[in-house]
């Protein structure tokens, strides 16, 4: 059985392994997911209001 040493986990940390590398790759810039994101809310908050006012037309019509 393996004891979780601080030596263990530097050799962990700076060894070739898969938790090596996981832990060495720097985090990735989501800037520009967060621009697309943002984009795609705001023109789906724009087409539910078309629906909304759509159905409130159709409903006032209706009646």
């Amino acid at each position: 059985m393996r004891t979780v040493t601080p030596e263990y986990l530097e050799k962990l940390k700076n060894g070739n392994s898969a938790y090596a590398t996981i832990i060495n790759t720097p985090r990735p810039d989501f800037t520009e997911l967060h621009r697309i994101s943002r984009e795609f809310d705001d023109w789906l908050a724009g087409e539910q209001e078309k629906d909304r006012k759509a159905m409130r037309e159709a409903r006032k019509n209706a009646r």
